[in-house]
């Protein structure tokens, strides 16, 4: 077993770092989640660098390309983060809060905070906004609030006592 000695490279010359790269982008197509993308992108700079600086020495080489991935990861995780794109339907898929603001009719009594209300044609659990609210089937009354997934409501009478004594609404103080 003379001849089967294992010695570190004691260089690593910049096309170490290139394959190093591709390796990391192909594992990034495997395996997609733009983790592995930052840390190819730094083993790439990392061999330009060498490129550069041939004389620079292994232990240098592997502490740039810790710190690079690092900062590549981190920049690259602040810029491009995956479904934070701007919409112009930012309530498209949460349904109960593309009704805040709108008057519906409760189908049966608003008694103890519970009732259903009528939601163009279907129903939907409501909640008072207090327990102590009340109000008869067949009220309108306004969607206030979304609370665990249940419309937050009160009676358009409560509504309107508060615009009259609200003076930013256009009551008297």
């Amino acid at each position: 077993m003379d001849g089967l000695e294992f010695a570190w490279p004691t260089t690593l010359l910049f096309w170490h770092w290139w394959i190093l790269g591709v390796v990391f982008l192909v594992l990034e197509l495997v395996a997609p989640g733009i983790f592995f993308l930052w840390v190819g992108l730094a083993a790439g700079v990392t061999g330009a660098v060498v490129l550069l600086l041939p004389s620079l020495a292994w232990e240098l080489q592997a502490l740039l390309f810790a710190a690079l991935a690092l900062a590549a990861t981190v920049a690259g995780r602040r810029l491009w983060r995956p479904g934070a794109a701007p919409t112009d339907h930012p309530l498209l898929n949460r349904r109960a809060e593309r009704h805040v603001g709108r008057l519906v009719t409760l189908t049966t009594p608003l008694r103890a905070g519970t009732a259903r209300v009528r939601v163009g044609d279907g129903e939907w659990s409501a909640v008072g906004e207090t327990d102590t609210l009340t109000a008869p089937a067949g009220s309108t009354v306004r969607v206030v609030a979304v609370r665990d997934g249940l419309l937050v409501v009160v009676p358009l009478a409560a509504v309107d006592a508060d615009d009259r004594s609200d003076p930013a609404v256009g009551g008297t103080a």
